[in-house]
């Protein structure tokens, strides 16, 4: 009988053994899937001008709703990776209006920090929201060129109004700042931007992780004749390793083009 009651309790415990391992692997596992990191798909999108960029602008005129912008102030502006899955807001695909609106409506869905490299920026809508972010406390950087002063001055004179910090390629002299990109939640820049605040701490690496971060490239220099009358293209693309090249450029270029020469942030 003793051995009977002995036997019992060998297998009561290695039952009970086993159980434990079962329950504490299953929470693990449920931990990890809670915990995980999400993963975004890539995606990329392109903007083209051409000779039918104006073709609708009579139709826009006359059209009640047009084509409003996201509101920087609009507590549910959407992710930037719908704005780019939403696609032309207009039948014509090459149209400037709805080209420009998707630049302005990605810039006001920004929440950290864009930096612009622009040979050439003189686009109303596009410097209203490149102001507007910097009113919201979005970090904005901007590089141009600096071969035709009196063509730039007013547009980046404007910006800095608003805070923008905007440096140009004086200690390059003869070469041009040709580039037109621009990179908008960098991931390397908003752990920085978060770690000068003292914020990065509060901040979940799971909720960093779902910051879209967006890369704009192409030929086109934004401004009327770019967005309307031109042969032109720009990339958008949220491909991580792009991104992160383009916006080690973009620092160093900041960091060469300082005008005192510390190489400040």
């Amino acid at each position: 009988m003793w051995g009977w009651v002995t036997s019992s309790y060998i297998v009561y415990g290695t039952s009970l053994v086993l159980l434990s391992k079962i329950v504490y692997r299953s929470y693990r596992m449920i931990k990890k899937w809670y915990n995980r990191k999400p993963i975004e798909k890539e995606l990329w999108a392109l903007i083209l001008t051409n000779e039918l960029s104006l073709s609708c602008v009579a139709e826009h005129t006359i059209t009640a709703n047009g084509f409003a912008a996201i509101s920087s102030n609009d507590t549910k502006v959407p992710n930037k990776i719908d704005i780019i899955e939403r696609g032309p807001l207009c039948s014509n695909p090459y149209c400037v209006d709805s080209n420009v609106r998707i630049i302005v409506d990605l810039l006001n869905a920004t929440k950290y920090s864009i930096d612009l490299a622009m040979y050439m920026i003189s686009s109303i809508p596009i410097s209203e929201a490149l102001a507007e972010a910097s009113l919201r406390r979005v970090e904005v950087r901007v590089i141009t060129d600096n071969s035709e002063p009196s063509l730039i001055s007013s547009g980046t004179e404007y910006l800095q109004k608003y805070g923008v910090r905007v440096r140009s390629n004086t200690q390059t002299s003869g070469k041009l700042m040709h580039h037109k990109f621009c990179v908008l939640d960098s991931p390397s820049r908003v752990k920085y931007l978060l770690e000068k605040q003292n914020t990065l701490f509060v901040k979940k690496s799971a909720e960093i992780d779902k910051i879209s971060s967006i890369l704009m490239t192409g030929s086109l220099n934004w401004n009327v004749r770019g967005f309307s009358t031109n042969y032109e293209n720009i990339l958008l693309t949220n491909q991580k390793q792009m991104v992160q090249k383009y916006s080690d450029e973009f620092q160093h270029m900041w960091e060469l083009f300082d005008p005192t020469n510390e190489h400040a942030d």
